[in-house]
């Protein structure tokens, strides 16, 4: 899904939401969760639940280049923005020719039976945890990447892209990617640069590179606490549970305000908004700033993006 597409230092940047993207890398790290520090509770609830489809995960790992073999092979351009459903569907119509061409890459052949079971893991792993985890995913993902978009447009592509990992650098004329070996990659022979975000991506540096192509993927960190009900999710829903704290959290939706500010609008002392603005701050759903002798409050809509993934994971 295209976010949004605009042209910065003669390279086409495309913001995106990739669905199929996701889930892969979501198989990846159900395949390896001690490794992927940040989706440890994640992994252990799907594991939970759905023992027997992660076990077939983990056994396939090897042959499917750690569930890597198709965002990271030379046919993911033309599979790039499809549904989860459309690229199910392609994958069982290929032949067994088709599909070793595809994976011929990673170095593996496939018979038909073990082309067989990995469509159907694929399959059954999106009909029964993807597909749910996808609904709530997308709009969180969409609306992290029209943020940045925002960003990038203010910053510029390059350093954008500075920001997206620490093993990537920009060094002039030239972009750094520090993994097993440094590769390195002339600005001016880069094209198009697909902009996306991911949960499951951490601690991984994503390094995918076509004909003038680079994909860029940006962390978003949803891992959280070992304990049942997160405490900083009980301040949230504390948080929104009042009735004059909504009030002030729609005016700050229109905009940044001050106490007075606040307090002119409602008709509240400003005492009685510093108390409401100190819970809200105490949650993490707004963001204090100085300006002039007085503090302004800004109001951070991602954290109520995510709430629906949060009750989702806490309550599962």
């Amino acid at each position: 899904m295209v976010l949004d597409k605009f042209e910065d230092d003669n390279v086409e940047v495309v913001f995106v939401y990739l669905p199929v993207w996701e889930m892969f890398f979501s198989m990846h790290v159900l395949a390896d969760s001690e490794h992927h520090l940040y989706q440890r509770r994640w992994a252990k609830r799907i594991s939970e639940k759905e023992p027997d489809l992660v076990k077939s995960i983990i056994d396939l790992n090897e042959a499917t280049a750690k569930w890597l073999f198709v965002i990271d092979g030379p046919k993911w351009s033309q599979m790039r923005q499809m549904e989860i459903e459309e690229l199910i569907s392609n994958l069982q119509k290929m032949n067994i020719y088709q599909w070793n061409d595809m994976i011929e890459y990673t170095g593996q052949r496939m018979e038909i039976d073990g082309r067989d079971a990995v469509i159907r893991v694929i399959k059954e792993y999106y009909e029964r945890v993807f597909m749910r985890e996808e609904r709530l995913l997308r709009p969180y993902l969409a609306r992290i990447m029209q943020k940045e978009r925002e960003v990038c447009r203010r910053l510029g592509i390059w350093r954008w892209c500075e920001g997206i990992h620490p093993r990537l650098l920009v060094e002039g004329d030239c972009l750094v990617f520090r993994k097993d070996r440094e590769y390195r990659y002339q600005k001016a022979h880069v094209r198009r640069i697909y902009a996306m975000a991911s949960t499951f991506v951490n601690p991984h540096l994503w390094l995918y590179k076509g004909d003038g192509e680079l994909e860029m993927v940006k962390e978003v960190l949803t891992e959280q606490a070992e304990d049942d009900i997160p405490n900083h999710c009980v301040l949230v829903f504390k948080a929104l549970g009042d009735h004059t704290r909504l009030k002030i959290i729609k005016l700050l939706m229109q905009g940044t305000l001050t106490t007075q500010e606040i307090s002119l609008k409602m008709g509240i002392s400003e005492a009685g908004v510093s108390k409401h603005l100190r819970i809200l701050n105490q949650a993490g759903l707004v963001r204090k700033s100085m300006k002039g002798h007085y503090v302004e409050y800004h109001f951070l809509t991602e954290r109520i993006d995510f709430i629906p993934y949060t009750f989702y994971e806490m309550m599962m």
